[in-house]
């Protein structure tokens, strides 16, 4: 067996192994001593990290503040309250009735002004592009004037106003009725109203708003039983009678006129326009005049379909026509206003806006 004791331990091997240990632990006091002084210089205060745990509302006073407003506003509504109750009782001559009914809710006028407002911008914009339009479609209308009346011949003139007999004998329309016993009247002026009758319409839109009155001067040569009951309709001032129907734009805008079975003295008249009737198309010039009142050479021919005239004024001249319409009439004042109407028309011939003939009458 081993015995421990029986070793020898000298003292030169135990000083070795003291010093040993005494070096060991004082490299461990250092070690200990750097990280301390590491975490020391590294270390940091709760206090300049997280804000201070504090009743900030009750510290500062925040909920007396919000008690005086809620008695502020309380006292503004029993003043206001008191207010409407004295106004009451003024009203009702002093008779007390303190029972609250509904909240009184305050209506405002400013949504229907600035829908108002919104109305009176878009008419303006649709008001700016119709006299765009009409600037540009009568410095169109002036050019082609300029280039038709260069090509034009005398034999098609058109007289515009009889201002005496010479003018009646020198028209060519006029050839036909030589030889008939024809009863015309010896004043001028009375021959004027005859066979040059002058008519007002003023067309307006249905929600009321005017466009503007048209002077129509009539020729009566051109279709005689047409141009009567033109007269007779003015004369009465019956424009109910009157109707717009369609507009074409830059062609034309079609109506139609009933035809009465009464004259202007309200007798009985024996007149029929379902049948044949006279006319002639050489007396006004398509190919020359814009703003002529015409209508189908097919209707005088056979006559009108129901008894009702229907009728047309044209934008433009229009060349195409000659032969197949007759014109019975042209617009001699208020042409910006017939190419005014023509911005409420389509393309196959629906009105966008409804229009009207409010009033009719003779000059």
């Amino acid at each position: 067996m081993f015995d421990r004791s029986s070793i020898r331990i000298d003292g030169s091997i135990g000083s070795r192994v003291s010093s040993f240990t005494e070096r060991h632990h004082r490299r461990v006091q250092q070690s200990r001593n750097k990280l301390y002084l590491h975490r020391l210089s590294r270390a940091t205060s709760l206090v300049h990290q997280r804000p201070p745990l504090l009743n900030a509302k009750t510290l500062s006073g925040f909920d007396v503040l919000h008690e005086d407003a809620r008695i502020f506003l309380e006292r503004t509504n029993a003043n206001v309250r008191l207010l409407l109750n004295l106004s009451k009782i003024k009203r009702t001559r002093g008779t007390i009735d303190f029972v609250e009914g509904p909240p009184v809710v305050p209506q405002s006028a400013l949504p229907q002004m600035l829908h108002r407002v919104d109305l009176v911008q878009r008419h303006n914009l649709l008001l700016g592009r119709r006299l765009m339009r009409i600037h540009e479609r009568k410095r169109g209308a002036v050019q082609r004037k300029r280039s038709s009346w260069q090509s034009q011949t005398s034999s098609l003139k058109c007289p515009s106003v009889m201002t005496n007999r010479s003018s009646l004998a020198d028209s060519e329309v006029f050839k036909k009725y030589i030889g008939w016993d024809l009863d015309m009247p010896e004043e001028n002026f009375e021959l004027m109203r005859l066979l040059r009758p002058r008519i007002v319409l003023h067309f307006g839109l249905m929600d009321g708003r005017p466009l503007g009155q048209v002077v129509v001067q009539l020729y009566t040569e051109a279709a005689p039983l047409v141009v009567l009951q033109f007269v007779r309709t003015c004369l009465a001032q019956r424009s109910h009678e009157f109707a717009v129907r369609r507009i074409f734009p830059r062609l034309w805008v079609e109506g139609y006129l009933l035809s009465s079975c009464k004259n202007s003295r309200g007798e009985a008249s024996s007149l029929s326009y379902r049948d044949p009737m006279e006319f002639d198309t050489r007396v006004v010039s398509h190919a020359r005049f814009g703003c002529v009142l015409s209508c189908a050479k097919e209707f005088c021919v056979h006559g009108f379909p129901g008894g009702a005239i229907n009728f047309s004024i044209s934008f433009k001249p229009l060349p195409v026509a000659m032969g197949q319409r007759v014109g019975f009439g042209r617009v001699i004042r208020g042409d910006k206003v017939i190419e005014a109407m023509e911005a409420h028309g389509t393309k196959n011939g629906k009105i966008s806006r409804p229009l009207l003939i409010t009033h009719c009458e003779m000059l």
